[in-house]
Formats: structure tokens, C-alpha cells, sequence
């Protein structure tokens, strides 16, 4: 189902040229998504614009409880999955936020540009909450440990964490569409 995933490395040497995210949340921090291999202007353009309409849709309403938040937009999601443009962030789950989406724009001879590297995401909810793709749920996102996971080509261990690394709980235990327990199954 996801396009693009992104991992979040934690190295001392890796985190001098890629600069280490502002939480564990692998996608949220554009600039760090920005450093991962792209290709050229339109990629980037193209990705804020699908993550503008995700995080959009994530925004809390003030006075809004997370259930009203998922009852408002679920359907406006399943619209929006079913037209195959994939989150970086919202890549299992859409996060709630609340706040506003910031970009940066400016005048070039008269013409009006966005400057797509400086795409600042809405915070993430103080509920921690998330309407997962698969069972369409709310559930109750937790931050996880990184792993440690050791880099052939680096020849050292480094710690990372994944995107699934936030949903497992829930797959494992309350989603009824259960990705790892299949997984492991099969292995």
C-alpha cells in the first residue's frame, strides 16, 4: 500500500550529514524526509502537495474529541487512499495534529512560489490518537524504542526506527486485520 518509506537512522557520523529528526515519527520532519534520495523539483513538489492533503485532513478542531475528528473524516481518507497518492508520514495511519500546516512562499518578478523544503507539519496531538488504515479504528499511538540494527556497508550498529514500528502494537493485538501475527506464521 505505501509509496515512498522512510526510516529514521540515529548515528552519531550518520547525523552529521543527515540531520537528526525532531521526533521519532519516521516522515514527520520534511527536512529529513528531504535528505532521503529524491530525484528532482517536480518529486518534491509533488510530495508536499499529497502530504498537505493528508495533514489537512489530520487537524483537530479545537473542542473537537478524536472521536468526533474520525467520524469527520473518514470518508474524505478512504477518498483520498483510494486515489493511490501515499503519505511519506501517514503511511499505516493518518496521526492527529492540530495547529496549522505552514509553508513558505514568495514573489519571484511577480510571480508566486512555494518553497516546498521549508513545509513545516501541524504538531502532533497531545491524544496521541490515529485512525489506522486497515481496521478504520482509533487507536492510541505510542512512541517506540529504536532498534538496533547493525549496517553492513557502515560496519558499525546504528539504532532506527520504521513506520510499522509504530503500528505493531495495535496489529498485534486490537487491529482484526493483523499484519505481523500473519508474518510470523508464514516464517
Amino acid at each position: 500500500m505505501p509509496g515512498a518509506m522512510v526510516k529514521i537512522i540515529l548515528d552519531k557520523i550518520y547525523n552529521k550529514t543527515v540531520p537528526k529528526p525532531i521526533n521519532l515519527r519516521p516522515g514527520y520532519d520534511m527536512e529529513h524526509v528531504f535528505n532521503g534520495p529524491q530525484t528532482d523539483e517536480y518529486r518534491y513538489e509533488k510530495v508536499v502537495e499529497i502530504e498537505k492533503q493528508y495533514d489537512y485532513l489530520s487537524i483537530i478542531r479545537p473542542h473537537e474529541t478524536p472521536q468526533q475528528w474520525a467520524d469527520r473524516i473518514r470518508g474524505s481518507l478512504q477518498e483520498l487512499l483510494s486515489k493511490r497518492e501515499y503519505s511519506v508520514y501517514h503511511v499505516y495511519c493518518l496521526f492527529a495534529s492540530f495547529g496549522q500546516l505552514k509553508s513558505k512562499t514568495f514573489y519571484v518578478n511577480g510571480e508566486l512560489f512555494e518553497d516546498h523544503f521549508r513545509y513545516r507539519r501541524p504538531s502532533v496531538h497531545k491524544s496521541q490518537m490515529a485512525i489506522c488504515f486497515k481496521c478504520w479504528k482509533l487507536v492510541k499511538i505510542t512512541e517506540v524504542e529504536p532498534r538496533k540494527v547493525y549496517y553492513s556497508g557502515w560496519g558499525r550498529w546504528a539504532y532506527e526506527v520504521e513506520s510499522e514500528d509504530l503500528m505493531k502494537n495495535h496489529w498485534n493485538y486490537s487491529c482484526f486485520k493483523a499484519k505481523t501475527a500473519t508474518i510470523a506464521k508464514n516464517t
